[in-house]
């Protein structure tokens, strides 16, 4: 490679204005275009010093032209070399190892801090921000972490956006949690289209019919069922909607539409209403037997064909022999009485 065609190499290697080096924003994209470029160009070696001089001398200066090489493409691509120190008359190698150093070493704390301005970001309601507004400002910062050479993919981002979500948007949890980010950012951005132009035609009731159960104020979706905004009655959770008892184990049902309360009482209700339960003094003779007395108390005897018997079953063996003797119907049975035992 003669000095000639080298310039004219360097002169068509210039990075995309996105790519050339300002600072610890943008290192991984430097880094990688760097790498990139000198790889293709046979130049990688002298990054690590792995090639000292090129294996053949085609032109007298070809030795020292070819490391240099390297330094005058990456001088172009950095914003400001001198305020990093890098400058035209060092080796290649000196130079990586200056970029290195500057941006390497913080990189991994710059990782950090982006990832933690992603979790941090998340949608506000009340604000009255679009959807379409939101993803972009996400989408920035997903491009912000990929400079300093950390990876957020789109499900990170699909994570992120659902887990930031308040109460009342719990209809994008049951309608969308499945789709994947690209889907429900689309999905999202139409909504918003269509409450805007609700909104602003609210007469039109083709416009109303689209929205599947607009509000009052046509710029919200309210459920027949529980009452809730965000979602319709056939996707509702709670009793009597149309996804009854489908939701996660963390949804909690508004007061009074609880599942178990509910069908506790509704249960209760329908027993008693149906199967009357017996009164106490029945339910008391089912386990106890009261013999001969009425369930209703025990002051006066049921009518019997033959009171005898009733004596020989209180009385035992001896009442045959006493009624022997006396020949009598009528029983009279003597009381006695236990005098109290002295003290």
């Amino acid at each position: 490679m003669s000095l000639s065609n080298s310039n004219a190499l360097q002169n068509l290697i210039i990075f995309p204005e996105d790519c050339q080096l300002v600072g610890l924003s943008n290192w991984a994209v430097f880094c990688d275009r760097m790498k990139s470029v000198a790889c293709s160009t046979g130049l990688g070696g002298y990054l690590d010093r792995t090639i000292t001089a090129p294996p053949t001398l085609t032109a007298p200066t070809a030795g020292t032209a070819l490391p240099q090489l390297l330094l005058l493409l990456s001088i172009p691509n950095i914003k400001d070399p001198l305020s990093i120190g890098v400058t035209q008359d060092m080796p290649s190698n000196a130079m990586w190892t200056t970029l290195t150093g500057e941006y390497k070493t913080t990189s991994a704390a710059a990782q950090t801090l982006v990832k933690e301005c992603i979790q941090q970001f998340k949608y506000v309601s009340g604000t009255g921000t679009p959807f379409e507004e939101y993803f972009g400002q996400l989408e920035a910062l997903q491009k912000a972490t990929s400079n300093v050479g950390c990876t957020i993919s789109d499900n990170d981002l699909h994570s992120q956006f659902l887990t930031s979500l308040s109460i009342e948007y719990l209809w994008v949890l049951q309608t969308h949690s499945a789709c994947s980010y690209s889907d429900l950012k689309c999905a999202l951005m139409k909504y918003n289209m269509m409450v805007e132009s609700s909104t602003n035609t609210s007469g039109n009731v083709t416009v109303l019919n689209t929205l599947a159960t607009a509000g009052k104020s046509g710029s919200r979706i309210i459920c027949d069922n529980c009452k809730c905004t965000g979602h319709v009655k056939r996707n509702c959770w709670t009793c009597g909607g149309g996804s009854e008892g489908k939701g996660p184990r963390w949804y909690s049902a508004p007061k009074g539409m609880e599942l178990n309360k509910l069908s506790v009482s509704l249960t209760v209700a329908s027993t008693s209403a149906s199967d009357p339960g017996p009164d106490t003094a029945t339910a008391a003779a089912t386990i106890y037997d009261f013999g001969d007395f009425e369930l209703g108390g025990t002051t006066r005897y049921l009518d019997r064909s033959s009171p005898s018997d009733f004596s020989f079953i209180r009385l035992g063996r001896e009442a045959s022999a006493f009624l022997s003797r006396t020949g009598s119907n009528t029983i009279s049975i003597p009381s006695s009485t236990v005098p109290p035992k002295s003290c």
